[in-house]
């Protein structure tokens, strides 16, 4: 019997925390089952962009929340850095969604945009009905409300090699943290409302009352759920032990870019007649948390591309549409060797035979895109988990990693025409690149997936 799979990998516009979740989504819906996604409006274009090559709408039908919380423009317009972002204003919504019928008697209590979220998720939820929750491991305290309030079944997705303590638990821990005692009494009692409300018959809950739970004991369930983080294991420090709820399972390698209604980028370049040699270069979304660093590594490399060495490379730099039509870009704009684009059709870009080397800021996602197709490519990293994932590689014998604050155009010339001979990286990459291609063919994360659907 088909079951229903609700996916929020994220409440934010992380590209690489939604992306590897599709590929789960694809496996499970040629199995017959229900899909959904769930997120703020800002995400819905992530989404809708998944579809086959025939169709305008998107494959999966995507359910809006929170939208007077993060209404659309959320995540460029009002951005903050990335220790600044977590709110807790949505997890109120959520937990006064477990109000049920009874919300309607908090409505003057409450204010107006909250009232509406939680009635808002409140249908989602029952409308949708879902026989597992996938979520994301930055929303674990959202998972678990979830869990403990309409008693769904809980896959984490972690889409970044974290540290073994780094756990859901402690990461629901940290955001807990965020609330006063009192309202922390009010969130758990507002978790199990309708058990207290049976409890107390005819008498109001007193949402206020000390719960007598202490924040470990209260996260204890985010312990027995399936983790899965996207990544075969040989890329993870060997020394680690995660537990048997972690399980390290395929790249999650979309088989498809995601349609974009900008279409500013020439595929033509990708066809080897046109420019035999290819070098690539993008910041990804890490463009907003990092913009100076961004612009700073686009500039040296577009400097790089006038010199002798590189003469008979052809660049394409991915900006993103924030920089775009960036005034610092005007003198390298008839620069025959250089093509400008918001949007890049990257799985295209490299998987295509005439890509030689490819410059990244390091996020998980496009290094797997690398290694699967066995591409050279340089790490120089922006920030976050980026540079972890650098010294993870180096680990493996493929040392490839350039501090953004050494690049100058000479750097970038050097090291590009280095590792054009690095021997023992390059077949150390080759050996890394057969262990992601294996392991995607076998799935394992979908299996575990089926496994809590029985």
């Amino acid at each position: 019997m088909p079951k229903t799979i609700l996916f929020w990998p994220d409440v934010y516009k992380e590209q690489g925390h939604w992306l590897p979740t599709l590929k789960w989504a694809e496996d499970l819906f040629k199995l017959g089952h229900i899909i959904k996604y769930m997120g703020i409006l800002d995400c819905q274009g992530v989404v809708s962009a998944y579809r086959d090559e025939s169709a305008t709408t998107g494959k999966f039908p995507f359910e809006p929340i929170f939208q007077n919380t993060y209404p659309v423009g959320y995540t460029t317009e009002s951005h903050t850095s990335p220790n600044e972002r977590w709110r807790p204003d949505h997890i109120w919504a959520i937990a006064y969604s477990a109000l049920g019928e009874d919300l309607v008697k908090y409505k003057d209590k409450l204010n107006k945009d909250l009232y509406e979220d939680a009635q808002s998720f409140r249908n989602t939820m029952t409308s949708v009905n879902p026989d597992l929750l996938v979520s994301g491991y930055f929303t674990s305290l959202e998972s678990l409300l979830i869990h403990k309030i309409y008693g769904v079944k809980v896959v984490i997705s972690t889409t970044y090699l974290r540290h073994p303590s780094e756990d859901p638990a402690m990461r629901a821990i940290q955001n807990l943290m965020a609330f006063s005692p009192t309202e922390y009494f009010k969130l758990v009692n507002l978790c199990c409302y309708q058990e207290l409300k049976a409890a107390a018959g005819e008498a109001p809950v007193d949402l206020l009352q000390d719960p007598e739970i202490e924040m470990e004991d209260f996260v204890e369930d985010l312990q027995y759920f399936d983790e899965l983080i996207p990544c075969p294991r040989e890329y993870e420090y060997s020394h680690y032990n995660p537990g048997e709820k972690v399980h390290y399972v395929e790249p999650c390698i979309l088989d498809r870019d995601l349609k974009s209604s900008n279409n500013d980028f020439d595929v033509n370049l990708l066809n080897k007649d046109v420019y035999s040699k290819l070098i690539f270069v993008t910041a990804g979304s890490q463009v907003l948390d990092y913009e100076g660093k961004a612009r700073h590594l686009f500039h040296c490399m577009c400097e790089a591309m006038r010199s002798a060495e590189l003469s008979s490379y052809h660049l394409v730099l991915g900006v993103g549409s924030k920089l775009i039509n960036d005034y610092e870009w005007a003198e390298f704009k008839n620069q025959p060797n250089i093509t400008f684009a918001s949007w890049v059709p990257q799985r295209a870009i490299l998987s295509s035979l005439n890509l030689e080397f490819a410059l990244i800021h390091g996020g998980l996602a496009t290094i797997k895109e690398c290694v699967y197709n066995n591409k050279k490519f340089l790490i120089l990293p922006l920030g976050k988990d980026q540079i972890d994932n650098a010294l993870r590689l180096r680990k493996y014998g493929i040392d490839n990693m350039v501090p953004i604050e050494s690049i100058t155009p000479k750097v970038l010339i050097d090291t590009i025409v280095n590792l054009e001979s690095e021997r023992k990286t390059l077949q150390n990459l080759e050996k890394l690149s057969k262990v992601f291609q294996s392991v995607e063919t076998e799935s394992p994360g979908t299996q575990v997936l089926l496994s809590n659907l029985t």
